[in-house]
Parts: structure tokens; sequence; C-alpha cells
């Protein structure tokens, strides 16, 4: 296992092994495991609420540092539509100890 050093910086690697999150709960793109993105509303499940919310901010052009940005480039629209969709055809949701 990882240890940690208190008082000092912290980093932790999640994309070279997907047991390195609770529940192997990532997935596998780009030669790297990555957290799922998309559950806008924090409710734990990636859903058609959280679509709803993107569709929304992405119909009047909301741009900037947003929860509704999920690939992060700055501007809600179809992208991060998309990437919440995929996720919430596949049920995706929080895995807890």
């Amino acid at each position: 296992g990882e240890i940690f050093a208190c008082g000092g910086p912290m980093s932790y690697d999640f994309t070279d092994s997907i047991t390195k999150a609770y529940g192997n709960n990532m997935v596998f793109k780009g030669g790297k495991y990555s957290i799922y993105s998309g559950d806008v509303d924090q409710d734990g499940f990636i859903d058609l609420t959280d679509e709803l919310l993107i569709y929304n901010d992405g119909s009047i052009f909301k741009t900037g540092y947003v929860f509704t940005d999920i690939n992060g480039d700055r501007i809600v629209d179809l992208l991060d539509l998309l990437i919440t969709y995929n996720n919430a055809v596949n049920f995706v949701s929080l895995i807890r100890p």
C-alpha cells in the first residue's frame, strides 16, 4: 500500500491500475485508468438529472469554470452531454465502503 508523510504535499496516481479506486470503479481510456465524470448534482448516480443540467447550461452557451463543463474545456456543449449520456446508459454510480 501507499504511505503518505504528514506535513508535505501528497500525490497519488490513479491512472496506472484499476485497483487504485475503491471498488475498481474506473474506466480505461487512452492507456490510463480514469475516474468517471458526469455526476453533476453529486447524488451518486450519473443519470437524466445530470444530463438535463448540462443540456440547460449548453443551451445558453454557458462558459467558464462551471460544474456542468464535464471535459474541462470551459464551455458547456454537446461533448459534455455525450460523456454524461454514455456514463448514464452504462448505469455508472458511486461505490462506497
